[in-house]
């Protein structure tokens, strides 16, 4: 089997191969993992901040934006610095950022200094989707780089719920402070796996001789691709945090009691973690096109069922679970679909850009959703809104079947270039 040339880690020659393909894999997902714990910390952490600082829950929107700013910012440069410095090094540095920088957020006095701490954390937290998603592809056959690019992706969810589980008991027993300090020293205890196992790719190229990444994504046939998949996670990305953000108020505002409301936010992240791990199993059998479509249409269905359907207290759980099955698992898609179109020399920039480009989404998604329930529609109107995106991602994957030049493997296996 003619696997791609990576070269790895100074003392990962001892392993075999299998096994240091496996050790690869699973430091990704732990590296990811702890990405989603400690990009979810903030979310929870903030309400606490407010009480003590005297605060609105409201006044915390700065650190939220920072923490979204530095992401975008991590996922777009994380490409170009591994191609010039090589791959393990920017994931260190990434590593050591975001966990220096989460112990450094537990030195926060008020909010500029909250919001400065996680915008720079997050660059690093943003940086090392796309290296560990690219890593860990890039030691698998190309007929198992969606199905690996979707489990290193699931992380995030993953670490989600890892955050809402132990979160709480952090905050209850040690204070909000202990939250970043665990989440800051975690990554750190990663960075010796890191330096021997991480793979270094073994495309590079010198400051002044190559054109830049980002362009190479539009050079040819890349272009319509690029500009499809962006539109897809943008899409995609818009929708599923709408309701993330905002399913539990439409609820209480339906009548749903304020008590069950977390529980329904923690419905909508275990759907996606569930829907994640169908993911892997549905692209090994149907690529990645199909199965995303399949998703979209399921997420649709249960935004049509919530919209117009009759609407009972036992059921609601339910479709909140499908609709975070549906939609979530997209936005973890979408990094399958990136290693699918882009060669070796482009792939930690397109994964990067697409992440980019869904992580503006998740901005603008909550904000459209909060104009929405501003207009004072019923909480079933407010859902059955969201069908316009998800009609609209649909159009976007028919038209990347139908239009995006390519050879047929590349997507039906996620053979990549």
């Amino acid at each position: 089997m003619n696997m791609p040339a990576t070269n790895h880690g100074p003392d990962v020659a001892f392993l075999g191969e299998r096994n240091s393909k496996f050790a690869i894999i699973v430091l990704c997902f732990l590296i990811v993992l702890l990405d989603g714990f400690d990009t979810i910390s903030i979310t929870f952490v903030a309400p606490t901040l407010a009480g003590i600082w005297g605060l609105p829950v409201s006044a915390m929107a700065p650190a939220f934006l920072a923490t979204s700013l530095g992401a975008v910012i991590g996922y777009i440069c994380a490409g170009p610095l591994a191609l010039r410095l090589g791959e393990r090094k920017v994931m260190l540095t990434s590593v050591a950022l975001f966990g220096l920088g989460t112990l450094a957020t537990s030195l926060a006095t008020d909010i500029a200094s909250l919001s400065l701490f996680r915008l720079f954390t997050s660059i690093g937290l943003g940086a090392v989707l796309p290296l560990a998603i690219g890593g860990a592809s890039s030691v698998v056959s190309p007929e198992r780089r969606a199905t690996t690019a979707i489990l290193i992706a699931t992380g995030l969810s993953a670490g989600g719920v890892l955050a809402g589980m132990v979160g709480g008991a952090l905050i209850k027993n040690y204070g909000w402070v202990s939250v970043f300090v665990v989440g800051g020293i975690l990554p750190l205890l990663l960075v010796p796996a890191i330096y021997r196992y991480f793979p270094e790719a073994s495309v590079k190229s010198s400051a002044g001789h190559e054109r830049s990444p980002i362009l190479g994504l539009f050079e040819g046939r890349l272009a319509f691709q690029t500009v499809l998949l962006w539109l897809f996670a943008f899409t995609i990305f818009v929708e599923a945090y709408a309701l993330l953000y905002w399913t539990p108020t439409l609820l209480i505002n339906w009548g749903m009691p304020k008590e069950l409301a977390p529980a329904s936010a923690a419905a909508y992240s275990m759907g996606g973690l569930v829907g994640g791990v169908l993911l892997i199993f549905l692209v090994s059998r149907l690529g990645v096109l199909k199965s995303l479509f399949l998703f979209t249409v399921f997420g649709l269905g249960c935004i049509l069922f919530f919209g117009l359907g009759e609407l009972r207290q036992e059921i609601l759980m339910p479709i909140v679970f499908g609709l975070g099955l549906g939609l979530l698992s997209c936005c973890v898609g979408q990094s399958a679909l990136a290693v699918s179109f882009y060669p070796p020399r482009l792939r930690t920039t397109g994964i990067g850009c697409a992440a980019a480009a869904g992580r503006v989404g998740s901005i603008v998604g909550p904000a459209l959703g909060g104009a929405v329930i501003a207009l004072e529609w019923t909480s079933q109107q407010v859902v059955l809104a969201a069908a316009i995106p998800s009609v609209a991602a649909l159009a976007i994957l028919l038209a990347t079947h139908l239009l995006v030049p390519r050879e047929p493997a590349e997507i039906r296996s996620a053979a990549g270039a």
